[in-house]
């Protein structure tokens, strides 16, 4: 399990890829680490089948927290970012996202990638089919029940699954909140950066001590891979933002469907062949 330059290579490309991502889509950037982990990186490092997918939802999640600052930043300057709504996410989301990170360490890897596989699919298929997708405008005011509400469920899937959270937040701003898409990719990532904190932390609690884990690991976050995919990211998540904010928002949610779409498939396919055997 020792790095080698390629394993290094593979991590900033990681990053590279996670922080463009993050920063366009508004998603913290794991939805497409959580796969380049999974499929590439660990495997290249050895790393025990039995703990992949958790050390890759907990390293994930670290990796989010410099790329959602950098990105959060560049949104709020464009003035994409409503800070009371962040606010109340916040309020119910930090208490979500501990105790998602608690609920998955205590599922298998592939009932967690099968899981998470069939959500990210199911907001696909939402994103695509609601015509309703509001155009970017003045923010719409703060709901604080509902916006509680989206706040613990988004940290709570952002918890279990190392994902940031943004996966689920954009659709149910843009859908429940009546945010407009650019503004939700604004208060998303914003938001994501509190939740990932929290999350990261459950993830170093509960693989502390873990049997496996590689060298330098903090429970089921690897060192070297949060360090290596983080830097890169947090200068590639800004370029993503400043490109999002060009982009149609009709074009944006249709692309960012069609990328959940994507993923989901592949994972479920993966899962499906281990939990079938």
């Amino acid at each position: 399990m020792e790095m080698s330059w390629y394993n290094a290579a593979q991590f900033i490309v990681i990053g590279i890829a996670g922080g463009v991502t993050g920063g366009f889509f508004g998603v913290g950037a794991a939805i497409v680490m959580v796969p380049l982990l999974i499929f590439w990186a660990f495997p290249a490092l050895q790393v025990a089948p039995g703990i992949m997918v958790h050390l890759a939802f907990g390293t994930s999640l670290g990796i989010v927290i410099p790329t959602a600052l950098s990105s959060s930043l560049t949104h709020s300057k464009a003035g994409n970012v409503t800070w009371r709504v962040v606010l109340y996410l916040v309020v119910t989301g930090l208490a979500g996202s501990y105790l998602g990170s608690a609920l998955a360490a205590n599922l298998s890897g592939p009932l967690l990638k099968a899981l998470f596989a069939v959500l990210l699919m199911g907001v696909a298929v939402q994103m695509l089919l609601d015509k309703k997708t509001t155009e970017n405008g003045p923010a719409s005011p703060a709901k604080p029940v509902s916006t509680l509400v989206v706040g613990f469920l988004t940290g709570l899937f952002s918890g279990c699954f190392g994902v940031g959270g943004g996966v689920i937040a954009i659709p149910l701003m843009v859908r429940f909140l009546g945010i407009p898409i650019h503004r939700s990719v604004g208060i998303s990532i914003s938001f994501v950066f509190f939740a990932s904190i929290v999350g990261t932390a459950g993830y170093i609690a509960h693989g502390w001590g873990k049997p496996g884990l590689p060298p330098y690991s903090l429970g089921y976050v690897y060192t070297w891979g949060w360090v290596l995919a983080g830097i890169p990211s947090i200068f590639f998540a800004k370029w993503g933002a400043t490109w999002a904010k060009k982009t149609r928002p009709v074009l944006l949610q249709r692309a960012f469907a069609v990328l959940l779409a994507i993923v989901g498939v592949r994972m479920l396919w993966d899962s499906a062949k281990f939990l079938l055997l």
